[in-house]
C-alpha cells in the first residue's frame, strides 16, 4: 500500500511539472539565437491556409475535395505529377451534403479522367490545365448530374517533375 501511494505521488508531481516543462524557452545555440527545427512546416501551412481560405463570391455553395494526383506530360512523355485539391462549385439550391455521400464515385471518375487527359507542360514554369479541367468536370457531372455542378476549381497545384 505504501508503494502505491509513493507511485501515485511521483506521478502526480510529474503531471504538475509537465506544463512548466512545456512552457520552458527553446534551447539557444552558441550565437545566442533560437535553434530552428528542420521539420517546422508553419510557413507552408500558412500559405496553404491562405490559398484555401479565400472567399470566392462567385462560388458560395462549394465543397473542398481531397487531394488527387494528376500526371503531367510533355510531348506525350510523363514528366511529373501535380498534386491538386478540387473545389466543387455547386449551383445555388443544391444541397452539397447529399453530394458528399457520393464523393468516392466522383473521385474515381476524376482520377480516371485525369489519367486519360493529363496536364500538359508547356515550358518549365507553365502547365496547361484546361483540357484536364474539362475532363474532370465532365466526370464529376456524370455522377452528380447535369445542372448541379457549375465548375471545378483546381486549388493548390503543386507540380513535381521527375528527374
Amino acid at each position: 500500500m505504501k508503494q502505491t501511494i509513493t507511485l501515485f505521488s511521483i506521478l502526480g508531481a510529474l503531471l504538475l511539472a509537465e506544463p512548466a516543462l512545456a512552457s520552458a524557452p527553446p534551447p539557444a545555440d552558441d550565437s545566442g539565437g533560437v535553434i530552428e527545427l528542420y521539420n517546422v512546416h508553419e510557413e507552408r501551412a500558412d500559405r496553404i491556409a491562405e490559398t484555401f481560405s479565400e472567399e470566392d463570391p462567385t462560388c458560395p455553395n462549394y465543397e473542398l475535395g481531397r487531394q488527387i494526383v494528376i500526371p503531367v506530360t510533355h510531348d506525350e512523355f510523363l514528366v511529373g505529377y501535380a498534386f491538386i485539391t478540387p473545389r466543387f462549385c455547386f449551383s445555388r439550391g443544391v444541397n452539397r451534403f447529399q453530394v458528399v455521400n457520393r464523393m468516392h464515385f466522383i473521385f474515381d471518375g476524376m482520377v480516371r479522367a485525369a489519367h486519360r487527359t493529363p496536364f500538359v507542360r508547356i515550358d518549365n514554369e507553365t502547365v496547361d490545365q484546361s483540357a484536364t479541367n474539362e475532363a474532370l468536370l465532365a466526370a464529376a457531372r456524370s455522377v452528380v448530374g447535369d445542372g448541379r455542378l457549375e465548375r471545378i476549381d483546381l486549388l493548390g497545384s503543386d507540380v513535381r517533375y521527375m528527374r
